[in-house]
Order: structure tokens, then sequence, then C-alpha cells
């Protein structure tokens, strides 16, 4: 094996410990073998800075459901719908908001047992809960679980039941519970693909329904099409799949390129938040500008093209430059890392040792090579070793040797 086989690490180590591994340390003489050395240097493929936002984001549905079960209890109309005459959050929604939380701090963040089971538990009351929602709304039969804790005053010209959420609200309980018992069991294979589909499913349902919102529409996609998700509903929703897509990649779960350190990763972090929130600021000014009279149709249509095709071409520049760096760096660093092989190579075909024991001629001091030929030692030494002999004489055999020469 040549040297730049020898330097390669193998995927998923760092190139620097590599070495660090396989090169001998000049601080003592008995280092630790290269196999134990390799074994601590094992890839890992856990993000533990994920774990800080799961738990974020846990938390952060933890804290919009307990806001709304207080906005309930206390009777604080702000708490239960962000804006005047806008959907409410029922309290059974935000109940099971907080039991969804919690399970995904416990079944995706906790190390222990006990408390992953907990959250596994707390995961199944969300599933059992969103799928007797969806029995009611299928069958038209009240299974009494709307209003068992707190009584919703019905109004005279609502054609909804007081307390129930709606059908697309408990359809993205019922699939973010299977997603995270299918995440938190740790099975691979079709299991995970089902668990991201139905994470992107709820990802989808409240994103159009939060769309909706900014554009003045409801929403509406399920069973019954009465009523819609609220504004804090479809936020927590969307949290609790960030939530989710983090501990998945935290675990080693997941493997795509958004959080990798590639230049794809790098990208994608870069282009996706802009992609994804600039349309949406943009639409929202086209429409409310439309609605306020400040221009028609097509002036507006003309103002969302303009501004994205703006807005695009200085995000893609942005990346272009910062992908153009980090691919001088990269030549550089390949560059270097030749060189040092180049040199080292040199290094490896100048020095040759000779190791073991030698067999030599008592008498006649010859050296038996591999293959049973005897050598003098001249020629052993010109064979094995980039060293070359000549001969001289030393003062004690020209005294010997040659008494009336006087010594070299």
């Amino acid at each position: 094996m040549n040297l730049r086989a020898r330097l390669n690490p193998p995927l998923g180590y760092d190139r620097g410990a590599w070495l660090a591994a396989i090169l001998p340390s000049s601080s003592h003489h008995h280092s630790t073998p290269v196999f134990f050395k390799l074994h601590m240097l094992a890839p890992t493929t856990t993000h533990p800075g994920l774990a800080r936002w799961t738990n974020l984001f846990s938390l952060l549905v933890i804290g919009i459901g307990s806001a709304v079960l207080a906005g309930w209890i206390f009777d604080v109309s702000f708490l239960k719908r962000i804006l005047p005459g806008s959907i409410a959050m029922k309290f059974n929604t935000a109940l099971v908001f907080v039991l969804a939380g919690l399970s995904l701090r416990g079944a995706a963040v906790c190390r222990s047992p006990c408390c992953r089971r907990m959250g596994q538990l707390c995961a199944g009351l969300v599933i059992l809960i969103g799928g007797l929602t969806l029995v009611e709304h299928i069958s038209g039969v009240d299974l009494g679980i709307d209003n068992r804790l707190l009584q919703e005053q019905a109004r005279a010209t609502s054609k909804y039941t007081p307390g129930r959420m709606s059908s697309q609200t408990a359809v993205s309980f019922v699939f973010f519970g299977v997603a995270l018992l299918l995440s938190a069991s740790r099975r691979r294979g079709w299991w995970n693909v089902v668990s991201r589909a139905l994470l992107a499913c709820v990802a989808f349902i409240a994103l159009a329904s939060l769309v909706g919102h900014l554009f003045g529409f409801m929403f509406q996609v399920g069973i019954s099409q009465i009523t819609g998700m609220a504004i804090h509903t479809s936020l927590a929703f969307l949290l609790l799949c960030a939530g989710l897509y983090c501990a998945r990649h935290e675990a080693g779960e997941a493997r795509d390129i958004l959080f990798s350190e590639t230049t794809g990763g790098i990208m994608a972090r870069r282009l996706l938040p802009g992609a994804i929130l600039m349309p949406l600021l943009l639409g929202w000014l086209g429409v409310g500008g439309r609605k306020s009279g400040l221009y028609d149709t097509p002036a507006g249509t003309a103002f969302f093209v303009v501004c994205t095709l703006a807005f695009f071409t200085v995000l893609v520049l942005a990346t272009a430059r910062q992908l153009h760096l980090l691919d001088l760096a990269r030549r550089a660093a390949v560059d270097a890392r030749d060189q040092m092989i180049a040199e080292l190579q040199r290094s490896f075909d100048e020095v040759r040792t000779l190791q073991g024991l030698l067999p030599m001629c008592a008498w006649c001091k010859k050296i038996r090579d591999d293959q049973g030929y005897w050598d003098d030692v001249a020629s052993y030494i010109a064979k094995h070793t980039e060293a070359s002999v000549s001969h001289g004489i030393c003062p004690e055999c020209s005294t010997v040797h040659f008494p009336a020469t006087p010594p070299a």
C-alpha cells in the first residue's frame, strides 16, 4: 500500500485524528496500538447540539398549551385566540398539546428508560384523543370527550360542536403521535419512511393553515370542514415537527444534507429560510395592497414577480460567493495535503532500515539473506539499505598488516 492510500482515512474518520493514530509518536517508545486508537476514533452519527433545540421546541409547545388552558380557565380571550374574531384553540386541543410536548421531551430526548416510557405513554394519549375526535367527526356521535373537563357555551349560530377540535387538528395529532412512536422505537426500513411521511403531512397541514390565516382565508381539509385550525395551533404543530425532526437527527436516525457540514448542507441552510419566508412575505404584501386599494391585480402580480426575482438573485449570488470562498479554502487544503504526502513519500523512499536478527558466519563474517545466499557485509548493506560502503583501513589493522607504513 502506498503512502497516499495509507494517509487517506476511512469514511467518517477525521483526517487529523487518523494521522495522529497511524503515525508513530516521537514522545514515547511504546505508544497506544493503532487498533485501539481507531476504536476510539469511531465516527459518531449523533448531533448533540440538536438536543437543545428539541428541548426548546417541546417547552414552547408546552407553554402554548398551558397558556391556552389558563385562558379557558380564567376566560382570557387573548390567550384563546391570537386575533379578535379568529378561530380559538379548544380546551382539549391545548391539553393534547401539553401531552404532545411532554411526549416529545420524554420519548425523543430523555435517556432514562422510565422517562422514555412516560413519553411514549403521552404519545399514546395524543393518538387516543385525536382518534376519538376523528370517530366523532366521521360518525356524528358525541362521545362526551369534548366538554368533559371544561364546558364551552354553544352559540346560537354555531354549526360545530362546542369544545371539539377540527378534523385536521385531530388528524395531525394522530399522525404526529404515530410518527413519534415510530421514531422512539429506533426501527429502520419502512418504519422510518412512514414516520418521515407522517411528519411531512403534519407540517404541510399546519403550514397550509398558517398561510390561510396570513392571506385571509380558512384552509379546510379533512372529514369535517366546519371549522379550521387556530393560528397558534398551526404554530404549535410546526414546532412539534421541528422538534421531532431535530430529535431524529440528534439520535442519528435521519440522514440528509440539512445538518451536514458539506457544501450541500451549507447551501441548503442558506437558501431554505429565504425560499420559504420570502414568498410568504411578498404574497402577504401583495394581498394586503390589493385589499387596501393601493394597486390592482396586474400591478400586484408584477410587484410580486419583480421582488421575488430581485431577492433570489441576491440570495443566489451571496450563496455562490460563500461557496467560492469555501472552494478556494478546500483547494488550498488539498494542495497542502498533497505537498505533505509528497514530502513524506520522499522521506519513506529515502529511509530503509534493517530489522530483526541477521544470521552472520562466525568465521568469514558473511550474512545470509532471505533466499539463503551468503553475502559479505558490504554487499548485504548495499542491497538492503540506501547506504553504500567504502573501504579503508583502521589504525589498528594498519599497524598489524603494514607496520612500516604510517597510519592513514
